[in-house]
């Protein structure tokens, strides 16, 4: 009963979202606000029925309800109800239908909060939302069902993938991660509303900014978490392996970024409109290239589903979308003519147009190196890899150039920059950057790359600190106020810039991380006997015992697990594991990680030999892993910081000096 009504709720939703199409489409084409009306109530219908399908797919994995196909390959009556639960995404159907839960919730909250606003847009917006939205259910009704039924009823299921029940991160890492996917649909929304009405100014700007932030931060937050699930997850001691579906996150993260730099100058300037809405297009694109990716199959990652039939669906999605964007694009090019000249070479809006040239460059290599593989199978029937080296050897010049800029480009003025300038700007932060970097150096720093980012991060944080002190100065002067007092309600009455520099700083604390952990860590294997001792990077691992047990939560999950005694900077008991899960073929490592501010002590258990208690054993020592979440946060803070409203209005009865430069920057 209960999979009949998800069942029956998705071929209601895909109803409902055409009719809300061809409503929408009406009514901006003069069809009056009733019929815009009636079409916004069919979106939010289509939401309530995602979210009942959704609540049926729950209960019938939580119930074990083994005549669905999609519970009997992704559940077992002694799955744990957390994983249960969370195996509504686990899979290839339950993750489209969790996506589209997600889409039509974005879509019901804009059409809502806009419902009296921006008439001539809007239909257009509500049409855009519901032809993505549609597809999705279309998808559900055919091809990717999650509610097919198996005859005869099964006794048992094959519970979830053992990769996705060994760490509770699979609960927060892909909702974070569809959260930003599904928004992004928002500005693309807007941006093709825009060009089909011919608004192409700055009003669907000015609109669009924070509904391309909050997607953004989420998206960003989902990252990071995907690179910490990875480094707690897998046991290899890594964090990022340029995997095919880590770059599909990453690629729409890279245009979004150039869009909300390249949106800040269209709206301020009135130039790079262009590029702006070609950024928009390529974001959302990115986003179903991602899930295409991801749920066709065509790609070999542990992140991947198996190979399906929409595979098919989404390549048709992604050439439809691509080809009536662009020839709306281009159909619109003499409305998109910049209403100023561009700047000086010295000025902000060319540091941000540098900005986006480096995003799209990094963007394109990226593609490339996730496509190639593919290509040279296609086309010659072989196999051939780019990996790790090759993605690091190409973006590593162009990542230093962008947080080089990350400095520059807040703190040079619009229009152009005098020599002056740019030597009162920038004198300190070069001082301290290179004060800090050779005193890295002196220390124990001697890699390039660790050097590179040290010595760029603290130019960046110098700039951005000049620039809060010398506006807090200002402010103190002008108004009595204290130092501290003058500071916070400068940054909170100009959120865009000092959230921006949050964000920026942010950066600067995962790029040090990043480059430090990368270079100057510990690998080691060793092998060793109950009682063996080894000294690897200062600690002392002592290996006490073997122990062979079931775990308690799932008596069909088998452990062994290998405890040990360590002395060093740290000291106590640590225990990493094999866990054997019935759906997989292969033993699933548990590593033991000891985290600090300054390193991580990351054991994993490779092998063991029952007999003989011998076990394998590969250590690391890595440096700052830690401020890589730390500083992933920080730019989540600052972005929300950056669009968080300020409801204060404060009466100005003469004119006060603000101090420069001009704000407006993120």
């Amino acid at each position: 009963m209960i999979p009949t009504i998800g069942h029956l709720a998705v071929v209601i939703g895909l109803a409902v979202t055409l009719y809300a199409l061809g409503a929408f489409v009406v009514a901006g084409r003069g069809g009056g606000a009733a019929v815009a009306a009636s079409a916004r109530r069919a979106m939010f219908a289509a939401f309530a029925l995602a979210a009942v399908a959704c609540g049926a797919m729950i209960i019938s994995l939580l119930a074990h309800d083994f005549s669905v196909a999609y519970v009997v390959r992704n559940n077992a009556t002694t799955t744990p109800p957390f994983y249960s639960f969370i195996s509504l995404w686990a899979a290839l159907e339950g993750s489209i239908l969790f996506w589209t839960l997600l889409a039509s919730g974005w879509a019901a909250l804009v059409l809502y909060r806009y419902r009296d606003r921006l008439p001539a847009l809007m239909p257009w917006v509500g049409a855009t939302l519901a032809s993505g939205i549609g597809f999705f259910f279309a998808v559900m009704s055919w091809a990717g069902d999650p509610f097919v039924r198996v005859t005869p009823v099964a006794s048992e299921g094959s519970g979830p993938n053992a990769l996705l029940q060994n760490h509770p991160f699979m609960g927060l890492h892909p909702p974070l991660l569809y959260l930003g996917y599904t928004g992004m649909a928002i500005p693309f929304a807007f941006g093709m509303a825009a060009l089909i009405t011919r608004r192409t100014d700055e009003e669907w700007l000015a609109v669009v900014r924070r509904w391309t932030l909050v997607p953004w931060i989420f998206l960003t937050l989902g990252i990071v978490a995907g690179a910490w699930w990875s480094y707690a997850v897998l046991g290899w001691g890594g964090y990022w392996a340029w995997d095919p579906v880590e770059n599909a996150a990453l690629l729409p993260w890279l245009t979004a970024t150039a869009f909300i730099h390249s949106s800040m100058v269209a709206e301020r300037r009135g130039t790079l409109r262009t590029w702006t809405h070609a950024l928009v297009i390529a974001t959302f694109t990115l986003t179903l290239v991602g899930t295409f990716l991801t749920r066709s199959g065509v790609v070999i990652s542990i992140h991947s589903f198996t190979t399906s039939g929409i595979g098919a669906w989404f390549a048709s999605a992604i050439v439809l979308t691509l080809a009536g964007a662009l020839t709306l694009l281009v159909w619109r090019l003499p409305d998109l003519r910049d209403t100023r000249p561009p700047g000086a070479i010295v000025s902000r809006e060319s540091a941000f147009l540098f900005n986006n040239l480096l995003f799209l460059t990094i963007t394109f290599a990226v593609l490339f190196g996730t496509l190639y593989p593919l290509f040279v199978e296609v086309t010659s029937s072989s196999r051939a890899s780019l990996g790790a080296v090759w993605f690091n050897r190409v973006n590593a010049p162009f990542f230093v150039a962008l947080l080089f800029l990350a400095g520059v480009g807040p703190a040079l003025p619009w229009g152009g920059a005098s020599w002056a300038t740019v030597r009162e700007r920038f004198a300190v932060p070069v001082l301290a950057a290179v004060g800090v970097t050779v005193a890295a150096w002196a220390v124990a720093v001697h890699e390039p790359a660790p050097l590179a980012a040290i010595g760029l991060a603290t130019f960046v944080l110098a700039i951005m600190g000049t620039e809060l002190v010398r506006g807090g100065q200002a402010r103190a002067r002008t108004r009595g106020e204290g130092p501290a007092t003058a500071t916070w309600r400068l940054a909170t009455r100009n959120r865009r810039r000092y959230g921006g520099y949050l964000a920026h700083a942010g950066i600067c604390v995962m790029a040090v991380a990043i480059a430090i952990s990368s270079t100057m860590g510990v690998d080691e294997t060793t092998t060793m006997r109950p009682g063996d001792r080894t000294m690897i990077g200062g600690y002392t691992l002592t290996y006490d015992q073997l122990v062979t047990r079931a775990l308690p939560d799932d008596a069909r999950v088998s452990e062994t697990r290998a405890e040990l005694t360590v002395s060093g900077r740290q000291s106590g008991q640590l225990s990493t594991a094999l866990r054997s899960y019935p759906s997989s073929t292969t033993a699933i490592a548990t590593p033991a990680v000891w985290t600090t501010p300054g390193e991580d002590l990351y054991v994993t258990l490779l092998s063991y030999d029952a007999p003989t208690r011998t076990i394998s054993l590969r250590v690391f020592i890595n440096p700052l892993v830690v401020w890589i979440w730390l500083g992933g946060g920080i730019v989540g803070m600052g972005a929300l910081f950056a669009i968080w409203p300020d409801r204060r209005r404060v009466a100005v009865t003469e004119p006060v000096a603000e101090p420069a430069p001009a704000p407006a920057e993120a």
